[in-house]
């Protein structure tokens, strides 16, 4: 029978799992308590572009393989679709606690980063308050609210991974194991490969000082062993993933991510394979910003001023009214670095502590998480620092499809706050020496000394933005003066904590606080440190009592298109961005939100989409309606185009579309994607169509056109036509070719799929009446969905095995 001292084996656990749902309830008190949502941009987009197959699966309980809401079409499992790891998504639920996505990935952020402390042997109150810093951090609040929910889920499952793989090498190797296995497979599962990149990097450089390790000790063979399982977790975890992961992987050769089929490209970089890098470099860290991982305002930040600043008194002076006043002021840019105004923050307390971790810890975790946060931040500088990240860019494998690598800022919020616990485990009982209190003082010497001498002079700095030129000489005089208030103040205020949180630990180690207390204390300061800044990105306005049916209530145009479509109609509202699904929700449109879209679509976009876009846009505003001659606007069926959401008179119905499907008279053979994406604005489009014959066999040379097709059903991945046509036909179908998954019959016999006009569909149809049907049924959902579910299986009886014989040892 096992023991159990509830105490101290019970009672810790009860405890942060108390605090985490507590702060969880206050983080975000409107969804629990006042029935609101949180406010995410991102998200809205992604349900606008997803709406379409949210309806079909709860319509039909199946899913839809393709969407045509967004983009003219594309396959639906970049949008949303499930795939057979549904049991992985209950045990995610599971150490969520049940609570509501996706509120539930800070406190899913809190247990994993708990768990991990532990399994380095980091005691239950103190690894509370690595806990809370980790996912209270501004990164995560930052992220949460933007809509980046797989990103920050990603990211909070991230230490459990860690805590798996340490427990297998140094202790459980079983439970770690099947921890690395099913923690791993939770954070594949949210499906943010950018973020599993960068845990390879903080896995392979534990893994390389632990193999360095065994060297030294000698103890290579258990090192293999264990290595060797965890070798075999992550392929458990990537089964548990591999249907999606490959259609991924798939789609991503195709995908605005992947090589261009073009050789003529007037900006060469879009001929690489991957992103081009400025595009994947757009979003860099300048060389300072990094530093408000220990000041939040170090860089001014994107505060809004108040009325009581400098830049407002000098408004006052001028002469502006004080609405005048609130006006001007949220258009002064208070960070006065080079880059994103984005703060970053891991805690005041927690830089201090690494600090003391770096004196007090075992070297070997010293090295990789001082080496960790060194080199996220190296590589948050992107464009910025062109040695490194080029390189990486050029010859890492996959390196080149993400963007944004101002995210690998995570890792030294990671390996900030993981080394500062280690070091305050290290030190909370120890008896230290003259030599040990010394690097105490160096610790706080380096990070409060600093923090205090900087709000006392903060003048050394420039305050100055290579903006300001463009304001007169006493604004941008008075927005240096408070940008410099702002830094001194969190300079100040990084002070005040280090000062209580060292004064803290110094009184517990002179007994002068009992245990109970300095913990407390402890925890409580850890808390405001980060809750503190955090707040200053979430609060009340990030929450809606329904932001979904505020953002896509249905317009006046919306009900007109409505209730006049046919099956095959698309939509573009010249009112809004093109790089928005807001019309998503209620029509199919040519536009739309996602970041990889199909290669060729994009150029289609590039090159003619925006031209005829803007002429069109043009000839309305000068009372010209007749859309003839936007020959690709025509043959995407762009049937109704908005110019006055909210009049019925404000949809302009375009009588020149080609419909849904069309014969034509004339084929232009190519010989080459260049020849055809160049010959696209020379053609009627709805008689005349483009074939690569390098690409395709034609049987018919000389086509009739006398006929018509007919769209006469659909659902996401489904179309049936009826076809009437005298003599043997060429068809141009108003869809997206893409060359993997489709099935295609003609009277229910196979027919090979072929492209017309670079992007779109296109059959040679014989002679007399048919009947035509398009299926995206591509087998790597249909395999990929059983492999997944026998994967998801045997990693979850393996984990609750594990805890079994775990519990089993202990009794005995």
């Amino acid at each position: 029978m096992i023991k159990v001292d509830f105490k101290k084996d019970v009672l810790p656990h009860i405890v942060a799992i108390a605090i985490f749902l507590v702060l969880t309830l206050i983080l975000f008190k409107p969804v629990f308590f006042e029935s609101k949502s949180l406010t995410q941009g991102d998200i809205l987009q992604w349900e606008g572009g997803a709406k379409e197959i949210l309806d079909y699966r709860a319509e039909t309980g199946e899913e839809g393989l393709w969407t045509n809401s967004m983009f003219s079409g594309m396959p639906a499992y970049m949008v949303s679709v499930k795939w057979g790891n549904e049991l992985i998504k209950t045990m995610h639920a599971v150490i969520s606690f049940g609570l509501p996505h996706p509120v539930r990935i800070i406190f899913v952020s809190m247990i994993s980063f708990y768990i991990m402390l532990l399994c380095f042997k980091v005691r239950p109150y103190l690894a509370i308050i690595g806990a809370v810093t980790f996912a209270l951090s501004s990164y995560n609040i930052i992220g949460i609210t933007a809509g980046h929910n797989a990103r920050i889920s990603a990211v909070s499952l991230m230490p459990l991974v860690m805590g798996g793989i340490h427990l297998c090498f140094t202790r459980n190797k079983w439970l770690g194991f099947s921890l690395t296995a099913l923690a791993l497979a939770m954070q594949m599962r949210v499906n943010h490969l950018q973020i599993t990149y960068y845990l390879a990097f903080i896995v392979a450089i534990y893994g390389l000082l632990q193999l360095i390790h065994a060297a030294k000790q000698g103890e290579l063979k258990p090192f293999v062993q264990r290595l060797g399982l965890l070798v075999l977790a992550a392929v458990l975890a990537v089964g548990t993933f591999f249907g999606e992961f490959y259609a991924t992987y798939e789609y991503g050769k195709y995908s605005n991510r992947g090589q261009s089929e073009l050789t003529q490209q007037t900006d060469q970089d879009l001929n690489e394979d991957g992103l081009s890098k400025t595009y994947a470099f757009q979003y860099s860290n300048g060389l300072a910003d990094p530093f408000t991982l220990f000041i939040p305002n170090a860089l001014g930040g994107n505060d809004q001023l108040g009325t009581e600043s400098n830049s407002a008194d000098v408004l006052r002076k001028a002469g502006a009214t004080e609405a005048q006043v609130r006006q001007t002021l949220p258009q002064l840019r208070t960070y006065w670095g080079k880059e994103s105004p984005t703060t970053y923050y891991a805690g005041a307390i927690m830089v201090f502590l690494c600090v003391v971790g770096m004196f007090f810890v075992e070297r070997r975790y010293v090295i990789w998480l001082v080496a960790v946060s060194i080199l996220g931040i190296l590589m948050s500088y992107g464009r910025n620092l062109p040695s490194l990240n080029y390189f990486l860019f050029d010859y890492f494998p996959g390196y080149n499809k993400f963007r944004s690598v101002s995210f690998t800022i995570m890792m030294p919020v990671f390996g900030i706050i993981f080394l500062g616990m280690l070091g305050l485990e290290k030190v909370i009982d120890q008896k230290l020496n003259k030599a040990q209190q010394k690097k105490l003082w160096i610790a706080l010497g380096t990070t409060g000394g600093l923090a205090l001498l900087l709000a006392i002079i903060p003048g050394v700095l420039s305050f100055s933005s290579f903006l300001d030129g463009q304001l007169p000489i006493e604004y941008a005089n008075a927005l240096k003066e408070d940008r410099k208030d702002l830094f001194r103040s969190d300079a100040f205020r990084a002070f005040i904590f280090i000062a209580l949180f060292s004064g803290t630990y110094f009184l517990y180690s002179i007994k002068k606080l009992g245990k109970p207390t300095a913990f407390a204390l402890m925890i409580l300061l850890g808390i405001l440190d980060v809750s503190l800044v955090a707040g200053r990105f979430i609060g009340e306005a990030n929450f809606a009592k329904s932001p979904r049916a505020q953002f896509f209530t249905e317009t006046n145009a919306d009900r007109y298109i409505k209730q006049n479509e046919s099956l095959g109609d698309r939509v573009l509202n010249l009112t809004s961005s093109f790089y928005s699904a807001q019309s998503a929700y209620h029509h199919h449109t040519i536009n739309g939100y996602h970041g990889a879209r199909l290669r060729r679509y994009q150029e289609l976009i590039d090159k003619n989409i925006f031209p005829e876009m803007q002429e069109l846009t043009e000839r309305i505003k000068n009372g010209d309606s007749n859309l003839r001659g936007f020959e690709v606007l025509n043959m995407l069926n762009t049937r109704y185009l908005i110019i006055d959401p909210n009049s019925n008179q404000g949809v302009l119905t375009n009588n020149s579309a080609n419909g849904a499907a069309w014969f034509v008279d004339n084929l232009f053979k190519v010989n080459s994607p260049d020849e055809a994406f160049n010959k696209i604005g020379d053609i009627e489009t709805k008689t005349q169509a483009i074939v690569n014959a390098s690409e395709f066999n034609l049987k018919i040379d000389d086509p009739s056109s006398e006929g018509q097709i007919n769209l006469i059903d659909y659902h996401p991945g489904y179309w049936k036509y009826n076809s009437q046509n005298s003599g043997d036909g060429f068809a141009v179908f108003s869809e997206i070719y893409y060359p993997k998954g489709f099935k295609v019959t003609i009277d229910g016999q196979p027919v090979e799929m072929l492209r017309a006009n670079y992007v779109l569909r296109a059959l040679e149809i014989p002679a007399g009446n048919h009947e035509i049907v398009f299926e995206f049924k591509p087998t790597i959902y249909s395999t990929g969905k059983i492999v997944m579910r026998i994967f998801s299986i045997l990693v979850v009886l393996m984990f609750l095995g594990s805890i079994f014989l775990s519990f089993r040892r202990k009794a005995n």
